[in-house]
């Protein structure tokens, strides 16, 4: 048997560590190339523009230098700062209303107006290719703002130096980035116990600001922090007038042709405030002007407030055009600005009923840019409104939030339940009605905002059946005083009627049938409990004349009772 020999060969060497080898330097080359972007410096602003900054966020807006003079846009401004700034085209005048301010900021020149009277600014607003741009000295002052100009990075920051800052003090050296990441690319070097103001946290890192005006992000663990900020700017608090201890009770008093004279007002006991409805909103911005001031000193000896009454005669054309044109504003401003040093008046309340829903922010508007104005001579600035409804003239057009942010107190007037227009009988005003209301305006307006409207009136409904079988509904507004007079010459009772909460009196002739749900000591009475049971400012009632002769010792007594 032959054997064949094996031929013996060279054994190899084995793979396995070139392999690793191979792995690791292309892991390591992929962990390079994905943390490379962080190790290049990158400008937050590449462009050539001057970009704006303000809580962390980089605009596309761009700022504009002339003349070593720093513009902003007026867009950015609106957008970031103040969404009621106005430009009025036609005239070509920015204007400004803040809590105690109302400016008004001509293009191209640097006088204009502070509260209406002659103001000069730093330098003024100009325009370029239609767009308007705002000076920075101006919007430093008015809006309480730190601007900062960076020339290496072309950047214009804002602080708004109203709000706190959180304040943080850099542990270990480090780069600012462009992302929240460490494979950003870096802006700037920050050094150890440097301090930072930070803006926002996201994805545990820091946003930060420098004194130097470097900005970007910061991994936490860098940052201690150590306090919060408050910008250096003073400002004064106006604080409406209250009566110390007590609810405020106010009454309008109606003026037809000619205010009524003290001699026949009687004391009205506990009234602290008297509204006469003396100017009336007319055509092209004129005021009708009914005021008296003997009135006013009459008042005044008997430690009374006045507050007179301002409306825009119910005409939703008319005051459409007064709410939208800057010029007829300023011209009703200076109008009321000068009665109320004519008349020496304590107030002015707005009551302006029947506008369209779509002026509901132009009359925030102008009571806004009126509250400063009236502020400025610590005169009082109320509203009345109505309670919610589906109505847009009569309700929607309200917004009772904004209003009450600059209104000192809004008088909601919780009357007319059932108007003359109504297709049925029922209450001027019942008081599950009147609590509703209140719950539903209590959402919107502080407690201590608010005051409620109440009626001294009634109206009879008459219920007249036609030999047809047809049924007529006709209607008779009366005062308390001919209620009940029109109630005994007739010999009737009344009754309690608990779905209203009032007293009803019902009487049947011949085909006719008369109702009245009547405003008198019982319905009053619940309305002081709801007033002290919702903490509200206090009473208004329409109106002085209305009313018999116990109804303000029964108002005083209740208002001033400890339940």
């Amino acid at each position: 048997m032959n054997v064949i020999p094996v031929k013996k060969t060279k054994k190899a060497g084995h793979p396995l560590p070139a392999m690793v080898l191979l792995v690791v330097a292309v892991l390591i080359l992929a962990v390079f190339i994905y943390y490379l972007p962080g190790f290049f410096n990158n400008s937050l602003n590449p462009s050539e523009e001057m970009r704006l900054y303000y809580k962390g966020e980089l605009s596309d807006a761009t700022a504009l230098l002339q003349d070593d003079k720093l513009y902003i846009p007026f867009d950015y401004i609106k957008a970031k700062f103040d969404e009621g700034l106005q430009w009025d085209e036609e005239n070509e005048v920015i204007m400004i209303t803040t809590e105690d301010s109302l400016y008004h900021f001509p293009l191209g020149i640097a006088e204009g107006l502070f509260n209406l009277k002659p103001y000069t600014f730093t330098y003024p607003a100009v325009q370029e290719e239609g767009q308007v741009f705002m000076p920075v000295d101006s919007l430093r002052e008015i809006y309480n703002l730190e601007v900062s100009y960076h020339p290496e990075t072309r950047l214009v920051l804002f602080r708004d130096l109203v709000q706190p800052v959180q304040e943080g003090r850099i542990i270990k050296d480090g780069k600012l980035r462009t992302a929240p990441s460490i494979r950003s690319p870096w802006s700037a070097s920050i050094a150890k116990d440097e301090i930072v103001r930070i803006v926002k946290e996201e994805k545990g890192w820091y946003w930060v600001e420098t004194e130097s005006l470097q900005i970007g992000y910061l991994e936490k663990g860098k940052v201690e922090l150590v306090g919060i900020s408050v910008g250096d700017f003073s400002q004064e608090v106006y604080r409406p007038w209250n009566p110390l201890g007590s609810p405020i009770m106010m009454t309008w008093e109606y003026v037809g042709q000619k205010t009524a004279r003290p001699d026949v007002l009687g004391e009205l006991e506990g009234v602290q405030v008297l509204s006469p409805t003396w100017f009336h909103l007319r055509e092209e911005g004129l005021v009708v002007n009914k005021a008296d001031k003997s009135f006013v000193e009459w008042a005044h000896r008997q430690g009374n407030q006045v507050w007179a009454l301002f409306d825009n005669g119910f005409d939703p054309e008319m005051t459409h055009e007064f709410l939208h044109d800057p010029g007829l504003r300023t011209k009703v401003y200076k109008q009321l600005l000068t009665y109320v040093d004519l008349y020496l008046l304590d107030g002015i309340n707005i009551d302006f009923e029947n506008m369209y829903l779509k002026d509901k922010e132009a009359f925030v508007r102008f009571i806004k840019e009126l509250a400063p104005l009236l502020h400025e001579k610590e005169v009082t600035l109320t509203v009345d409104v109505t309670f919610h409804s589906n109505s847009e003239t009569w309700s929607r057009c309200y917004d009772r939030e904004a209003l009450s942010r600059v209104a000192d107190y809004l008088i909601v007037m919780g009357y007319d339940e059932h108007g003359v227009s109504s297709p049925s009988a029922g209450s001027v005003s019942s008081l599950p009605w009147v609590e509703r209301g209140l719950k539903e305006m209590l959402k919107e307006v502080p407690a201590g905002k608010l005051l409620l409207g109440v009626p001294f009136y009634t109206r009879l409904w008459i219920e007249e059946t036609k030999s047809s079988g047809e049924k007529e509904l006709t209607v008779k507004t009366m005062s308390m005083k001919r209620v009940w007079e029109w109630v005994a010459q007739r010999q009737l009772t009344v009754s309690e009627d608990v779905a209203s909460g009032q007293h009803y009196v019902e009487l049947e002739e011949g085909n006719k049938v008369y109702k009245m749900w009547l405003e008198d000591e019982y319905s009053l009475t619940k309305r002081v409990e709801l007033m002290k049971k919702y903490n509200l400012a206090g009473l208004a009632a329409w109106r002085r004349g209305f009313e018999t002769e116990e109804i303000w010792s029964l108002i005083n007594t209740l208002v001033n009772k400890r339940w």
